[in-house]
């Protein structure tokens, strides 16, 4: 059965500004401008409002924000899973012996990328549909993320990770590196402070020896 979905992404330039305008004409997608992107509340409010208007298609999001080279599972963004509704969680593990889907927008534009795809063997690749999910009495929406995300890092056989995908393209937060210090910091604490000695045994029956 073929399913409809609507998308929600950032607005772009070039080509791909040109296939978004095109797909804004055949359904209510949810395009965001760059400043608007940094006003989560906008952009939260925008997806609930689709949300709850049943008459609007099912949304399919991305939730890291960014392209993963497949073998992990970044952050998601907390925003989709502020809004309510359920979430169908659907992990995609892709083989790369036949045609690396993963496109590094830093060295390639869409319009490489996509040659690349068309020229590949082929595109192959597990898809898996997980039960429903709904965010739990009293579970803040980063729970919520990371329980989605730990099932399809489980699911996909990923690593879940809670790094930023963002960061191929942006240097650390401060915030952060503090974390992973902290991280690490407790782990020496947590370790034997002290090393027992170790115990020297002569077997020599001569005790000159």
């Amino acid at each position: 059965m073929m399913v409809t979905l609507v998308q929600i992404g950032q607005v772009h330039g070039g080509f791909l500004g040109i296939l978004q305008r095109a797909l804004g004409r055949a359904s209510s997608h949810i395009w965001f401008e760059r400043s608007e992107m940094k006003d989560r509340e906008a952009v939260a409010k925008r997806l609930k409002e689709h949300v709850e208007d049943l008459s609007k298609l099912p949304i399919l999001i991305f939730p890291e924000g960014t392209c993963i080279n497949n073998s992990a599972v970044m952050q998601f963004k907390k925003g989709s899973f502020e809004v309510g509704g359920v979430i169908y969680p659907v992990a995609i593990k892709y083989d790369s012996r036949f045609g690396d889907p993963f496109w590094n927008s830093h060295e390639y534009s869409m319009l490489q990328y996509l040659y690349m795809m068309m020229t590949s063997w082929a595109i192959v690749c597990d898809v898996w549909y997980l039960p429903p999910m709904t965010r739990l009495s009293g579970e803040s929406s980063v729970d919520f993320a990371n329980r989605v995300k730990a099932e399809i890092a489980r699911k996909g056989g990923l690593v879940d990770l809670d790094w930023d995908g963002q960061l191929k393209r942006a240097p650390a937060k401060r915030e952060w590196k503090q974390k992973e210090q902290l991280k690490y910091s407790k782990k020496f604490s947590s370790s034997p402070r002290h090393i027992a000695p170790l115990e020297c045994k002569n077997d020599s029956p001569n005790p000159s020896t």
